[in-house]
Parts: C-alpha cells; sequence; structure tokens
C-alpha cells in the first residue's frame, strides 16, 4: 500500500493524497493534493492510470493506489506496481522535504514553509527524474511509446491502435538486441552516419525482411525526431535512414475459389476421418467465407454476434480504425446466418483457425500452384507451393477488395467497407495483376461500343 501519511518525528506532519484527473479517458492524471497553511497544493505527479483500476480510499482508509490484485494480467499488473512505484518515489521526496523543515523550521535555504516553495520543491525533484529519463535512450523511448499509447492519428482523429504500439516495443526490443549482440553502449550518440550501415547488415544477417527493415527505421526516425526536437540529438544523419518498402506478394481467393470452400461436404466419410469433432472446424470455415463476402479484418470477423445483423446489413465498428461500417449482406453470407438460427457463432478455437482454414482449402481443391517472392536478408527470395499454403487470416478481406475490384465496383465504395484511408493504400492492397488490368480495360471498351 502507499502510505500517503508524512509524519516526521513528530514535528512535520502532511496528509498526501492522490486524485485522478480526467475521469472518463482511457488513462487519467494522477495529481498530488495537500493542504500547507490552509492553502490548497495540486501537483501533476507525471503518472497515469486507467479509472478501473485505481483503488480509492475512505476516512478510515489511507493510502489511494493503483489496483495489485492478483486476477490482473500479467502486463497491466507490472504497469500499476511501476505507477505506485512512482508514488512511492513521490512520498519519498515530500519526506526529504519534511526533514528539512523539522530540522530547521525552515528550508535548508532559508526558503519559508508554504505552498508555493512546496510545489517548486517538488516539481523539481519530479523534473529531475524526467531529465534522467530524457538522458537514456530506452528510457526516453519507453515514456514515448507509454504517451503514444494516449495519442490520436491527427489525419483520421482516431486513437493509436494497440498494433502500432506493438510495432514499436518490437522495434525498440530489435535495437537493445543489436547494441547488445555488438557490445555497444545504447546512447544517443550511437545515432550517426555509421550507425544505418552496422545496424541494416546486423538485420540483413538475421534474416530479416526488407520491409521489416524499412519498418524498424520508420520507426526509429519517429524517436529520433522527437529526441532532435528535445535537444538530445545533434546529428541529422538519422534523417536519411531508408524507409522504402517493397510491395509484398500475398495470395487471394477468387470468387469460384469461395464457392468451393462452401461447398465442402463435411459429411463425407474421407474429410471426417481427418476432423476432431471439437475442434468445429466448419464454423471456421463459416466465419472464413463471411469475411470473404464483409471485407473484415480478422479482430473484427472472429467475434461477430446477432447483434452485427441488421436485416439485408451487417453493421460493425471496426476495432483497428475506431469506424462504423455498414455492409450489404451477400447471399453466401445470408445463408449461413440462416443455418445458424439467425446469428454468427463466435470462433472457437482462435490458435488453430488458419490452420483450418488451409485445411479447408486443401480440401476444396483450392491447389493451383503459386510463386510468391519477398526480399529478405538482402536476398529475394521465392517460394513456391499450393495456393492453399499462402492463405493467410488476412486473405479473406484482400479476397473481398480484390473481388469487388474486378466486378467493377467504385473504389470508393470498396474503401467505405475496408476503411482504408486514402486510395493510394487501397491500390498497393488489392490483388490485381496486369493482365486483370488490361482485361478490365478491354471490357470497357466493349461496353462503350
Amino acid at each position: 500500500m502507499v502510505e500517503n501519511e508524512v509524519s516526521i518525528n513528530g514535528r512535520f506532519s502532511m496528509k498526501i493524497n492522490f486524485n485522478l484527473k480526467g475521469i472518463g479517458s482511457k488513462k487519467s492524471q494522477i495529481w498530488l493534493t495537500t493542504t500547507i497553511n490552509k492553502e490548497r497544493v495540486r501537483i501533476y505527479t507525471g503518472l497515469k492510470i486507467e479509472p478501473d483500476y485505481w483503488i480509492k480510499t475512505t476516512r478510515t482508509q489511507i493510502g489511494e493506489r493503483a489496483s495489485e490484485d492478483s486476477a490482473l494480467g500479467n502486463v497491466q499488473l507490472k504497469y500499476n506496481k511501476g505507477v505506485n512505484k512512482g508514488l512511492k518515489k513521490i512520498l519519498d521526496y515530500c519526506r526529504e522535504y519534511g526533514i528539512q523543515v523539522s530540522q530547521n523550521h525552515l528550508m535548508s535555504n532559508e526558503i519559508e514553509h508554504n505552498a508555493k516553495n512546496f510545489t517548486n520543491y517538488i516539481n523539481a525533484k519530479i523534473r529531475g527524474v524526467e531529465a534522467n529519463i530524457r538522458k537514456n535512450p530506452v528510457d526516453f523511448i519507453n515514456a514515448y511509446i507509454e504517451r503514444k499509447s494516449q495519442m490520436v492519428n491527427k489525419d483520421t482523429q482516431r486513437k493509436i491502435v494497440n498494433g502500432t504500439i506493438y510495432n514499436h516495443r518490437n522495434a525498440l526490443k530489435r535495437l537493445q538486441k543489436f547494441c547488445e549482440d555488438k557490445h555497444i553502449r545504447l546512447v544517443w550518440e550511437i545515432f550517426n552516419t555509421q550507425f544505418e550501415e552496422r545496424f541494416t547488415a546486423w538485420m540483413m544477417n538475421k534474416n530479416y525482411t526488407s520491409n521489416t527493415i524499412a519498418g524498424q527505421y520508420s520507426i526509429m526516425k519517429v524517436w529520433l525526431s522527437e529526441a532532435e526536437h528535445q535537444g538530445l540529438i545533434t546529428d541529422k544523419s538519422f534523417h536519411r535512414y531508408q524507409t522504402k518498402c517493397h510491395d509484398v506478394e500475398n495470395v487471394y481467393l477468387t470468387e469460384e475459389d469461395i464457392n468451393k470452400l462452401y461447398a465442402i461436404d463435411f459429411q463425407d466419410e474421407a474429410i471426417k476421418a481427418q476432423i476432431n469433432p471439437r475442434d468445429h472446424i466448419e464454423i471456421t470455415r463459416d466465419l472464413f467465407i463471411v469475411a470473404c463476402w464483409t471485407g473484415l479484418r480478422f479482430g473484427d470477423w472472429k467475434d461477430l454476434s446477432e447483434a452485427n445483423i441488421n436485416n439485408d446489413t451487417m453493421v460493425v465498428h471496426t476495432h483497428k480504425t475506431n469506424t462504423t461500417v455498414v455492409i450489404p449482406l451477400h447471399p453466401m453470407v445470408k445463408a449461413i446466418i440462416a443455418k445458424y438460427g439467425g446469428t454468427l457463432p463466435k470462433s472457437v478455437d482462435k490458435t488453430k483457425t488458419l490452420k483450418h482454414i488451409r485445411k479447408c482449402a486443401e480440401w476444396a481443391g483450392i491447389s493451383e500452384s503459386v510463386s510468391l517472392s519477398r526480399v529478405k536478408g538482402g536476398e529475394t527470395e521465392i517460394k513456391n507451393g499450393a495456393k492453399h499454403q499462402f492463405i493467410m487470416n488476412h486473405t479473406a478481406r484482400r479476397s473481398f477488395a480484390t473481388n469487388m475490384y474486378l466486378k467493377g465496383v467504385p473504389t470508393i465504395s470498396i474503401m467505405a467497407i475496408t476503411s482504408h484511408s486514402t486510395e493510394a493504400n487501397f491500390l498497393k492492397y488489392i490483388k490485381v495483376d496486369k493482365l486483370q488490368h488490361a482485361r478490365i480495360v478491354a471490357q470497357a471498351f466493349t461496353e462503350h461500343v
């Protein structure tokens, strides 16, 4: 428990309270409040906590704090313990102040004990900690990532998604591993002209793809730009770090492929013999087909329910873009909904979803030869195999976008469902080869003859 009664040898006593400000937001600021000579004092601690994890006190209790309930997930528990550690540190600053007051009845520099000087003292201590954080790149970056989790995208006005935060944390781990392997001290001075060459060579040796390397530098430039803005970096070399990505080849399912998936007979003896009834593989197949005709991301289609269905449309609030999309129901989707009594089942075993989808695609005979390439470790890597082997959870969404585009549906209408922010991003996303583009143009010629 964070004890908030500051008492020193009976000569100095203060009741320190920690209160939340901005309740209603995901994370609220924690403020220190107290009273000195009948004057109210309020100081921002620099700490934040979700209100649900904050323990308030009663008149018979002391010590507002973050919950350390063992039922919390490891990540949240670790975060809450860090908050409480920070609160205890601030109480230590208050006790340091109290010792000086108790010893001299004045501050050591003979400044009067009052609200203003207490505030200045505690703020200086807190800022001193922040200054140390700024000196240490790892602490600085971690603090930036934490702030970023509360940021809003300037263009879309949407909150930064968890996937972005995950990528930032991975990028930091990758940087730390490089420094560890090369016995380099991680300080601001390492980000010079030679850094990119050494770091890139290390990542290529680790067999990272060119897009992973580009993404690493893209994220790092965000950190380093912030550090430059705060005067921590003077070397401008990082602005030239390469962040260009290569187009990644992926498969999509044609309408014929989707029809084949839908036509699987799970009562066929040869198929039944390969199925564990507890896996509920048919449910996975059905949900994947729904995704193929709705364009939903895996994080959205795995948890669909009756609440999302409204007559001939599906209304879904997407996790990644924080937007609501309205999707017309394809006849195949309607049939699947009817199959489950007017609703859709929950994804049963999320860990096996991809394995089950690929198995279903194999049973459906989606086995045409496919050759995909990517740049990995500085070299072009070509993988050959049957189409079903390259299917991913995301293939359903990509299939929807591509099939609708090939049908001539206006790009803006498809984007309204897929939530792509720009047409450029959308066009990179769909899988239409040069021959298909030629056929689209040729069809337009025919229609206008």
